[in-house]
C-alpha cells in the first residue's frame, strides 16, 4: 500500500534512528492470496525534519511465485505534483523462530548490492487494514526504524480506526512513536493506475478516465511485469 531508510529508503517515507527494533508478539497464519491486492496508506511512523512528505500513497500487491509479491505504488509530493510510480518485489524471508509474516523489499533497483528492506506486517485483518513495520541493521548499534498504517479504502472506518489505534498505542511506545496521517482526500489526489489493479478499490477517490489508462499503459507493463 505504499509502500517501501538511512541510506537505502527514501527519507520521505518517514524514518527514525533506533538502538532497538520493537518485539511484537503477534502470531498468525499469513494468508498470502488475502493480502494481495490493492492498499492504501493512512498514517506512517513520522519523522519532522522530512518537508517534503509522500501523500496519496496507494499500492498493489500481486501474488508472485513462492509466496513473493510483485508491487507497483504510486504517490504524490504536494497537491500539484502527478502520481510518480515505482515497481518492486517483496520476497518472503523464512526464520524459524518467526512468528510474522517477514519479507525483504526492494524498489526500482536491479543492483544486487543494493540493500533490501525488512518488511513485517505485523497486524492485518485482509478486509480493512494492515499495520506494516520496518526494522533495519545500518550499523553494529543501530537500525532505522518505518512503519505504516494501510487500508484497503482511503479512509478507515471509525470503528477500525479504535482498533487500529489501541494497537499502536500498545506497540509503539517510545517518546519518538509519533504519527502523520497520509493524506487521501478526492481533492488533493490525483486518479492514480494502480486503483484500477484491483477490485478492492472499487470503492476508492476517483476512476481513471480511458485516455489516461491508455497513456500510462507502457509504463505499468514495465514496471509490473
Amino acid at each position: 500500500m505504499a509502500a517501501y531508510l538511512a541510506c537505502a529508503i527514501d527519507k520521505s517515507h518517514g524514518t527514525l534512528l533506533t538502538t532497538a527494533c520493537i518485539q511484537f508478539e503477534e502470531d498468525y497464519n499469513f494468508k498470502e492470496d488475502k493480502f494481495a491486492g490493492t492498499w492504501y496508506e493512512v498514517r506512517r511512523l513520522n519523522e519532522p525534519s522530512v518537508k517534503q512528505q509522500e501523500d496519496c500513497v496507494v499500492m498493489n500487491y500481486r501474488l508472485g511465485d513462492k509466496g513473493s509479491f510483485n508491487i507497483l505504488e504510486s504517490y504524490q509530493i504536494g497537491d500539484e505534483s502527478e502520481p510518480i510510480y515505482r515497481g518492486g518485489k517483496a520476497e518472503p524471508k523464512v526464520f524459524q523462530d518467526a512468528r510474522i509474516p517477514k519479507f525483504f523489499e526492494r524498489f526500482n533497483t536491479t543492483d544486487p548490492a543494493d540493500p533490501d528492506t525488512s518488511i513485517d506486517i505485523v497486524a492485518t485483518d485482509y478486509s480493512s487494514y494492515a499495520v506494516v513495520y520496518s526494522c533495519t541493521s545500518i550499523n553494529s548499534t543501530h537500525h532505522v526504524e518505518s512503519a505504516w498504517v494501510l487500508s484497503r479504502q482511503p479512509a478507515l472506518a471509525k470503528n477500525v480506526v479504535e482498533l487500529v489505534g489501541v494497537f499502536l498505542e500498545t506497540r509503539f511506545t517510545r517518546e519518538e512513536h509519533k504519527w502523520r496521517a497520509t493524506i487521501q482526500t478526492a481533492d488533493f489526489c490525483k486518479p492514480t493506475a494502480v486503483e484500477d489493479l484491483s477490485s478492492h478499490s472499487a470503492a476508492g477517490r476517483v476512476r481513471l478516465s480511458i485516455p489516461l489508462a491508455v497513456l500510462l499503459g507502457t509504463m505499468l507493463v514495465k514496471l509490473f511485469y
